[in-house]
């Protein structure tokens, strides 16, 4: 069993990939959302980037998820900032507690707790909490986006668009980028390894004006790739943050 640590809990505060202060000053706006608003509420969704496993979850003792299949989201819950005790257990009966750990919720945030391999050790597994952060000054027709590599055994990934631009490059396994704004509307996108630039995935993808979104990579890469793009919404756009 395996406690939240290295890459992968809190891996961020909050440190977007690369290192750098993302765009529109990401981390200052991520710390800005968590201490100027003194809401308590926050929001959490549960993510099973692991193949082939489906997974219950508890959090403070309260189901979150039942049989929760890889590339499943939970949808938000409403918590108060606080710490918390997660547990995962195998859906399958006689059930199994195979993670048990503590996670932080900031006030005024929403996270997205995606269960994952471990990178160090492939029979285990660990959360990874990624937090979100408004764009509050996008204006006209642009819409946030970021990718996150959850494609155990993947080697560094990039995103590019058809007309050759790199939106993302060297994402590695479990790691998030920074928010990159982009002008809203219909891309075709490809997924691909960087150094080889071999094909792994290519999709069309409609990004609605004002929305952000991140983009989840999921599955697992060995000889027979196996790679999902999840694209849900950020609980930003809807939930009632400050």
């Amino acid at each position: 069993m395996n406690n939240a640590t290295g890459n992968f809990y809190n891996n961020y505060p909050y440190i977007p990939y690369p290192r750098l202060n993302g765009y529109m000053d990401y981390n200052s706006r991520v710390y800005g959302q968590k201490n100027n608003c003194y809401c308590e509420k926050s929001f959490l969704r549960i993510l099973n980037s692991c193949a082939d496993t489906a997974l219950d979850v508890h959090v403070n003792e309260v189901v979150m998820a039942e049989n929760l299949k890889e590339g499943e989201f939970t949808r938000y819950a409403q918590v108060s900032p606080k710490q918390y005790e997660i547990k995962i257990f195998n859906s399958d009966e006689p059930k199994e507690l195979i993670f048990e750990s503590s996670i932080d919720i900031s006030r005024n945030m929403t996270y997205t707790g995606v269960i994952a391999e471990d990178d160090s050790d492939p029979a285990d597994i660990s959360v990874l909490m990624i937090p979100e952060a408004k764009e509050n000054y996008m204006t006209g027709k642009m819409s946030s986006i970021r990718f996150a590599n959850l494609a155990f055994g993947a080697p560094d990934l990039e995103l590019a668009a058809d007309d050759g631009t790199v939106l993302f490059a060297g994402i590695k396994y479990s790691d998030v980028s920074g928010n990159v704004a982009i002008p809203s509307g219909l891309y075709n996108l490809t997924l691909r390894e960087k150094g080889s630039k071999k094909e792994v995935k290519a999709m069309d993808v409609d990004f609605a004006p004002g929305m952000h979104y991140t983009m989840f990579a999921s599955g697992k890469y060995g000889e027979d790739i196996n790679v999902e793009i999840i694209i849900p919404e950020d609980g930003v756009n809807y939930l009632g943050l400050c």
